[in-house]
């Protein structure tokens, strides 16, 4: 049984949907308002499986009760029901499930019904399943609770998730239009937006989240708990002391750089912020147990060489360790492969203090 509120300052349209609802059967109505904020009030206090709701009422626009009910709700499916279609776009911006025309039809009521029904049957997982993984290092993959990939209905979708975790605080809609669709007019922005959040919404309904984005004051942001590899790896590069086991750890986790795949102009700060971070933790640890020959030591050079192969320094590390070895083999594989890419690529020979160090061995 699913308890529901109606909003609508017509009596008669009140009456009206609840004697279709009756005859749906399966719906409770726990509280029917002509006033819109005295049904904010009840709303807020008993979180209703459904609410009804009209738009153009005197007291309070339906659009601003969705908005404010938004702010406390987590549960609740809102279904618009109004005489105008020209807040359709406004209402799914505010999480509608539905946007249904006066005069009601009963068969497309029920169908509305019948869909929250299935939602809630399918979808509707304990708190204690629900746990999403955000992948960055490399390509963006939301991982749903059964550690799968999430499968996105458009690219921009997939961004646009990965634009709300990458900022996690709400942004305001005319920036993200600027961010996402910059070569569009601000209408067809807008409509990509909005079509773009309706989409999101749903593939986030799917996952057992039903109030996942949210819209206050003309900024969106994400609600929701996961974690992330990046969440792991700037939890190791705030480590004070630089450990082994850190160290390896960073290593396998850092396999590509922050969205390196994904070619999203607006997250080449944070790239190259947590490229010079990694870096600059590896370089520390690489200057702190030089003096060792463990395997995670030439790991570390190998990766900061593997970042940035035009660094010399790097390569002069890892000829070291080799010589420290006694592995002058190493060593010499290691220079000659260098000299080579610096002549074919560039066209220049090493640095003196390389081949310096080449003559010795």
């Amino acid at each position: 049984m699913l308890n529901a509120i109606l909003v609508d300052d017509e009596i008669l349209a009140l009456q009206l949907l609840e004697a279709i609802l009756k005859e749906i059967g399966g719906i409770e109505i726990i509280g029917k308002f002509s006033n819109p904020l005295e049904g904010l009030k009840s709303l807020e206090e008993h979180k209703p499986d459904i609410l009804f709701l009209d738009i153009e009422m005197k007291e309070m626009n339906g659009i601003k009760v969705a908005e404010k009910f938004n702010a406390t709700a987590s549960q609740t499916d809102i279904v618009f029901v109004t005489a105008y279609d020209k807040y359709a776009l406004e209402a799914f911006n505010v999480q509608a499930l539905d946007y249904i025309l006066k005069p009601i039809e009963k068969s497309r009521l029920e169908k509305t019904i019948q869909r929250i029904r299935q939602s809630r049957q399918r979808h509707e997982l304990p708190s204690t399943e629900i746990s999403l993984k955000a992948l960055f290092l490399g390509s963006f993959q939301l991982l749903d609770h059964q550690n799968e990939p999430v499968k996105w209905r458009t690219k921009k979708v997939k961004e646009f998730c990965a634009y709300l975790i990458h900022q996690n605080k709400p942004v305001h809609r005319e920036k993200i239009m600027e961010e996402l669709w910059p070569d569009r007019t601000l209408d067809k922005a807008s409509v990509a937006l909005h079509t773009t959040v309706y989409h999101l919404r749903k593939e986030l309904k799917n996952q057992g989240y039903h109030d996942s984005v949210k819209y206050v004051d003309e900024r969106y942001s994400l609600l929701i708990e996961l974690s992330s590899d990046v969440q792991n790896l700037k939890k190791i590069l705030s480590q004070t002391q630089v450990k082994v086991a850190d160290v390896k750890k960073l290593i396998d986790l850092y396999r590509n750089h922050y969205l390196a795949e994904e070619y999203y102009d607006w997250a080449m700060e944070e790239r190259e912020q947590l490229q010079k971070m990694v870096a600059q933790f590896l370089e520390k640890f690489v200057d702190t147990y030089f003096t060792e020959t463990d395997s995670v030591l030439k790991e570390a050079i190998e990766k900061l060489i593997e970042m940035d192969p035009w660094e010399e320094r790097h390569t002069i590390k890892l000829v070291q360790f080799y010589i420290q070895q006694g592995n002058n083999r190493a060593a010499l594989e290691i220079y000659n492969r260098y000299k080579t890419m610096l002549w074919k690529q560039l066209g220049i020979k090493p640095q003196e203090e390389l081949i310096n160090l080449m003559k010795n061995i």
